[in-house]
């Protein structure tokens, strides 16, 4: 799209034999050739005519009010007379002002003066008589006040002719400047081209609607595909850049109507383009909400108008395909800056955990912004080539290798891909360019999708015989399927999304022949090779019901576009047109996604005391707690009970089935086990007294809003002198986790939650960050099963040392760390406790009511779970100091292992 000037071939005055030389009375005369640039003009402001015309019509007004007038009501307009258009024959420049002052009086001039007045002219009639040019006249002076007629005709202007002695200046007035901004002058006019005869737009069509109507493709009752029918539909052919003849999907008057639709854009402006564009669009004002870009809210879209199948994914029989103990993975390809991960997050919080993989520049994944949901538990990953070239086999292959590692071999719950690159024209073959994105990213999908998972992808076109076959492909990998085009896609672009659920068994032959075909593509990238179909039109045509279905979505949509198409075009040429329904639609629209009406503003960073305020407000236990002051002194400092003489058993643990232990690393007084708060990224801090410390040496990265219990433990990897040790974040106990409430809960489930935060936030490939792992406790009744698997190890620095495995999460490489001591924590409060039944040998949950009546529960009633403060300020805690006697039992020794044992025996 050209810009344009259309004044600019007559911006400079026409050239004439004029002498070089004139009198000096010429000089100052209305022969000037500037005097044009004097004349008050038209512009597209609001006349000042009517203002003239009724201060100039009064009698009563004196000569140096209307002056005044004159100059005060003309704003932006070249007011100022240049020297040589005030007096024809003036001796000097300063005499000039002096014949201009009384020219304004009403039939008042000055009695003697040889000067002629607006008001003395007698030239001034011709405006208001007939003459031979009549038309002309009228024409010309049609518009203008009669103030700047008296001024031209005191000047000695005539219609028709220009001003000066010889008549040589221009007689057409200055066009306004139609410049926008920097551009160039003399660019072409940016107008909208002729309009296609076969399709119209009219004000009168269907009125928009809010919610869009999804139609599902028809179920395929065929197995999947295997690699012995793929390999033969296979076929190759020399690279082809038209589209106009692929008319086996779509009626051919219909892609006619698109491609010539998009050309009567081709001299508009971009600007004006833009402009039009959100006028017409009545989903316009939507924008971004609270989010990094617009693709954030079509995700948003999306997700409500499927019963929100991406954020909240069910089985096919209904039941939750994610519950309570497991987090919601999924994957984000070719999708930066990264708008749907961002809404994603914004659902799910840290329950969601993603895997980004994007082109590396300036459209790479922006955390920093997602201002929304939390970017600690998003990973991005660019490939073993490290740049985020999806086409490049390698990187496709490493990215597979590193999700399902993250996912125990499973894969994300569902896959998200909005892939797309300017193709400025070459629009019309967009979807020819993008054929082996359209691949990859579905390669992808079934690459890192799990069973019974989603998948959704951005398409463009899909008319070619290769695009039709991918999708026949997909429909044959997925339980259901179908194309959407939704409100938040602007309706003039070609843009569509793919629409995939429930993954099927037994795509593996799908995905190993998708990836051949992308190695031909990638090899043959700077060749004239290329794969023209997938499938063949007859096996598409034979399943009709999919042949029907994309052929009539392929004209659905298509006349759609046209018909907006030629919206905008409508509203480029009229600039007072405005689509009504704008407000309305983002009212409804937003409240059916469930999305807040807000601007997008940056979180708020808050400090540590700020920040425990703020928890202490989320929690449920701390009602009537209100100074976090208080709070830290009466709680969060004060001591653990100390277990040392075996005659503390009986005290401490009344019944063994109500406690939980697990293994710290940290000794008594240690000052490695702290409570931890997060104020988000890398802003943690440990509790030292009263006073909050940063912790930012130890690059740990959490959630704002978390306070925990944890120790900083260190751990090891091999023995003797090549034995390698570094630190990690061990979590123990958590009050608040990333804004997520759950000192209420149990231990048991406390303990879960904290080990899915963990999970959440690890980082496998990060060598900086510190790993966080959740500790892993044992039932009291357990402990010489538990103790059975300490193992003695030769330590770098000493000869052994007892030690205990860290929690296994993948591949650990047999890591481990040496025991300091046992911390053992509450989970039922009194009068409950808890019991293994003789009958069943499962744990139950007893108590004896106010009415003296017995009353037990295979589950841990409300009214007996013992919340996180009650039970950190009641844990016990038994150093071990001295491991050795301790595990081994030795005679004569205050409390070991062999004490504890006989104490639990008496119980169970």
């Amino acid at each position: 799209m050209n810009l344009s000037d259309p004044s600019d071939d007559d911006s400079s005055s026409d050239e004439s034999s004029v002498p070089c030389k004139r009198p000096r009375a010429d000089t100052y005369g209305a022969s000037s050739t500037t005097s044009h640039g004097s004349i008050i003009q038209e512009s597209d402001e609001e006349s000042p005519e009517t203002q003239f015309t009724e201060r100039y019509a009064s009698d009563s007004h004196r000569s140096n009010k209307i002056r005044l007038s004159y100059t005060e009501n003309s704003p932006g307009r070249a007011t100022r007379l240049s020297r040589s258009s005030l007096s024809e024959n003036c001796s000097s420049p300063s005499e000039q002002y002096d014949d201009f002052r009384p020219g304004f009086k009403d039939n008042d001039s000055e009695e003697g003066s040889g000067r002629q007045s607006f008001q003395m002219s007698n030239d001034s009639t011709f405006y208001n008589k007939p003459s031979e040019n009549n038309k002309d006249i009228n024409t010309y002076t049609s518009g203008y006040s009669e103030i700047s007629k008296r001024l031209m005709s005191n000047m000695g202007h005539k219609p028709g002719k220009g001003l000066g002695k010889f008549e040589h200046g221009r007689v057409e007035p200055v066009q306004a400047s139609t410049q926008k901004g920097r551009r160039g002058l003399g660019l072409k006019p940016s107008v909208v081209g002729d309009v296609p005869q076969d399709f119209k737009w009219s004000s009168d069509d269907a009125l928009p609607e809010a919610k869009e109507d999804v139609v599902w493709m028809p179920v395929s009752s065929e197995e999947t595909l295997n690699g012995d029918d793929l390999e033969k539909w296979l076929k190759k052919g020399h690279k082809k850049l038209s589209i106009e003849d692929e008319t086996d999907f779509v009626d051919p008057q219909v892609l006619k109507g698109i491609l010539n639709s998009k050309t009567i854009f081709d001299n508009l402006d971009g600007e004006d383009m833009r402009t039009a564009r959100s006028r017409s669009n009545p989903y316009e004002t939507i924008g971004s909400v609270i989010f990094l870009n617009r693709a954030a809210v079509k995700m948003a879209n999306m997700d409500a108008v499927l019963d929100f199948m991406f954020t909240n994914p069910k089985k096919q029989n209904g039941e939750p395909a994610v519950d309570k103990k497991d987090l919601l993975y999924f994957a984000d390809v070719c999708a930066g800056p990264g708008g749907f991960s961002e809404y994603v997050l914004f659902r799910k919080g840290w329950r969601a955990k993603g895997f980004g993989f994007t082109l590396k520049g300036s459209k790479d994944f922006k955390l920093s912004d997602f201002y929304a949901g939390t970017p600690e538990t998003f990973n991005t990953y660019y490939g073993v080539n490290n740049d985020g070239n999806i086409f490049d086999p390698a990187n496709l292959s490493s990215l597979k290798d590193y999700v399902l590692k993250q996912t125990d071999d499973i894969g994300v719950h569902f896959l998200m891909a909005d892939g797309g690159f300017s193709v400025e024209g070459q629009e019309n073959i967009q979807e020819i360019l993008s054929k082996q994105l359209y691949l990859c990213q579905c390669l992808a999908a079934l690459m890192l999708v799990r069973t019974g998972g989603h998948f959704v992808v951005k398409l463009f076109d899909i008319f070619t015989h290769f695009s039709v076959g991918l999708i026949y492909i997909m429909y044959r990998s997925f339980e259901k399927v179908c194309i959407l085009k939704p409100v938040t896609s602007r309706p003039a672009n070609s843009e569509r999304y793919l629409i995939c659920m429930w993954k099927k068994v037994g795509t593996e032959s799908a995905e190993k022949h998708l990836f051949s075909v992308n190695s031909i593509l990638w090899n043959s990238r700077s060749g004239d090779d290329d794969v023209m179909e997938l499938v063949p039109l007859s096996v598409i045509q034979e399943d009709r019901e999919f042949y029907e279905y994309i052929y009539k979505s392929n004209c659905i949509i298509g006349e759609r576009q046209i018909k907006n198409l030629l919206k905008i075009g409508e509203f480029s040429k009229d600039k007072t047109l405005r689509d009504e329904s704008q407000a309305k639609m983002k009212e409804k629209c937003l409240q059916l996604w469930e999305l807040p009406d807000k601007v997008r503003t940056k979180p708020e960073r808050r400090g540590p005391e700020d920040t425990l305020t703020n928890v202490l407000n989320i929690s449920k236990i701390t009602n009537g707690i209100h100074s976090s002051y208080s709070f830290k002194n009466t709680y969060l400092n004060r001591p653990p009970r100390y277990l040392e003489q075996a005659s503390d058993l009986r005290t401490m643990f009344a019944n063994v089935y109500d406690w939980h232990f697990t293994f710290l690393s940290s000794g008594k007084n240690n000052s490695d086990l702290r409570i931890f708060i997060a104020c988000g990224g890398k802003q943690v801090y440990q509790l030292e007294g009263s006073n909050w410390r940063i912790i930012a040496d130890l690059h740990i990265t959490l959630p704002a809003n978390t306070l925990l219990y944890g120790e900083i433990a260190r751990e090891y990897r091999g023995q003797g002198g090549k034995q390698m040790r570094s630190k990690a974040l061990h979590v123990i106990d958590a009050m608040v986790l990333g804004g997520i409430d759950i000192s209420a809960l149990p231990l048991s489930e406390r303990v879960n939650q904290c080990n899915l935060f963990c999970n959440a936030l690890e980082k496998p490939d990060d060598a900086q960050a510190l790993p966080i792992r959740c500790k892993r406790f044992f039932n009291m009744e357990s402990f010489s099963s538990a103790i059975a698997n300490l193992e003695y190890r030769a330590m770098k620095r000493t000869k052994k040392a007892l030690t205990v495995d860290i929690p296994k999460r993948g591949q650990r490489n047999d890591m481990f760390y040496e025991i300091g001591s046992l911390l053992f924590i509450k989970e039922i409060k009194e009068p409950w406790i808890a019991r293994i039944s003789k009958k069943s040998g499962c744990k139950y949950y007893y108590c004896v009511g106010p009415d003296r009546k017995p009353r037990s529960e295979y589950y841990i009633p409300d009214k007996a779970q013992l919340d996180m403060i009650s039970a950190y300020s009641d844990r016990v805690m038994w150093p071990w100091e001295s491991a050795s006697a301790i595990f081994e039992g030795l005679p004569n020794f205050p409390l070991s292992k062999v004490h504890m044992e006989e104490h639990i025996g008496l119980q169970i």
